[in-house]
């Protein structure tokens, strides 16, 4: 039995290479009515049909969940093997999503890994999936969740626009706009302090001609 081929025997997932059957009643190939004995022929097993679902399960658990945010990913998801006409099957399957699946021969050190006794080959089969098969699936299936990195899509920066700088035109007319004020009130206050000199030296001068006039009475 092998353990990593989800507890199936190797007879059933590799169509056994006997007939589940036995020969006509008579020893042959025929029956009794001289009609052929299938019986004989080697048939795909009933648990060898279920690995074909349990590979489609597994694609769609892969489809749902593998990040393609950067383009196109190819992994080795069926790590069974399927007889020829299941592996058919699935590539045929898996088309239907967009996706594509190819598969390879184990080498014979892998292969003895898991089975020494087996002679025929055993298949591993690899599965791509594109970004666009990936949304498309969850086009026709919103229910189903998205991982975070699909779901979270990159915000894009909305830009700016730059605060222009003043121009020197600007600047200056700011400024004088600013000191045409302080400079109306400080030419005030030195007109006013000349007006005041201005009296205070015409009254000086009205006094000492007064006091010319005195003395010169008095002489």
């Amino acid at each position: 039995m092998c353990r990593g081929c989800g507890g199936y025997d190797f007879d059933d997932i590799f169509g056994g290479g006997r007939g589940r059957g036995g020969r006509g009643s008579h020893g042959g190939l025929f029956g009794v009515d001289g009609d052929v004995d299938r019986g004989s022929f080697a048939q795909v097993s009933d648990r060898a049909m279920s690995t074909l679902s349990s590979a489609k399960s597994h694609f769609l658990e892969h489809l749902k969940t593998v990040n393609t945010s950067r383009g196109t990913v190819s992994h080795e998801i069926i790590r069974f093997h399927l007889v020829p006409d299941m592996r058919k099957q699935f590539g045929q399957y898996v088309k239907e999503f967009g996706c594509t699946a190819t598969s390879r021969q184990l080498t014979r050190e892998e292969q003895d890994r898991i089975n020494k006794k087996r002679k025929s080959f055993i298949y591993f089969t690899s599965v791509t999936v594109t970004h666009h098969a990936q949304q498309a699936y969850f086009a026709k299936n919103p229910s189903i969740p998205r991982p975070a990195s699909l779901s979270m899509a990159p915000v894009s920066a909305t830009p700016t626009a730059p605060v222009p700088s003043p121009s020197s035109s600007q600047t200056s007319a700011s400024e004088s706009s600013k000191a045409g004020p302080l400079l109306d009130a400080f030419n005030k206050k030195a007109k006013q302090k000349l007006n005041q000199a201005a009296v205070i030296h015409a009254a000086s001068n009205s006094t000492s001609k007064k006091i010319n006039t005195s003395l010169k009475k008095k002489i």
